[in-house]
């Protein structure tokens, strides 16, 4: 692979938390192209290639070979079906995956009221098959809007702070 800047870009979702990795999609063409399956196991060796352009700490590599191996399968699917990747709208000029906005919701914190998943037209937010709300398409949120934080009665979606968005527009 060529030198860190030429690499790809993006960021995925690890815990509750964005992460802005260099590389990825090489990685996931490569072993797409070596035929390499989505399991479970592959996680390990996804955080291995991983850390080759970006760090990883030790004491988050599981939920880093976890959000990797969700991120994959979703790169294998898209390419079985013929799908394009997604695009998403661009921000004052960035591509949507480089705006850190979307919501952290604590699922010790939601009750399951689905407020959430109701008043979202994005469809940011979905249902895990044990019934828990969690956040499916954090980039489909739109920026600024935390709307549904402000309808939460338990306080379990929480949105990085405005300021944020001031200093990157700044950046630009």
């Amino acid at each position: 692979m060529s030198n860190r800047n030429q690499l790809s870009y993006r960021q995925i979702i690890v815990g509750n938390f964005p992460a802005g990795l260099n590389g990825l999609d090489e990685i996931f063409e490569s072993l797409y192209a070596a035929n390499r399956a989505a399991e479970d196991g592959l996680g390990a060796e996804l955080v291995y290639h991983t850390r080759q352009h970006n760090y990883i700490p030790d004491s988050a590599e599981a939920d880093f070979a976890a959000a990797l191996l969700r991120e994959y399968r979703t790169y294998c699917e898209q390419k079985r079906s013929g799908e394009a990747p997604k695009t998403r709208e661009s921000w004052q000029g960035m591509p949507r995956e480089q705006v850190p906005w979307f919501p952290a919701l604590d699922e010790t914190q939601c009750d399951g009221c689905d407020k959430c998943i109701e008043f979202c037209s994005n469809n940011v937010y979905a249902r895990r098959e044990n019934g828990i709300v969690y956040v499916a398409e954090p980039y489909n949120c739109v920026v600024g809007c935390d709307a549904c934080a402000r309808l939460c009665a338990h306080h379990a979606i929480t949105f990085p702070p405005r300021m944020s968005l001031m200093l990157l527009a700044h950046q630009r």
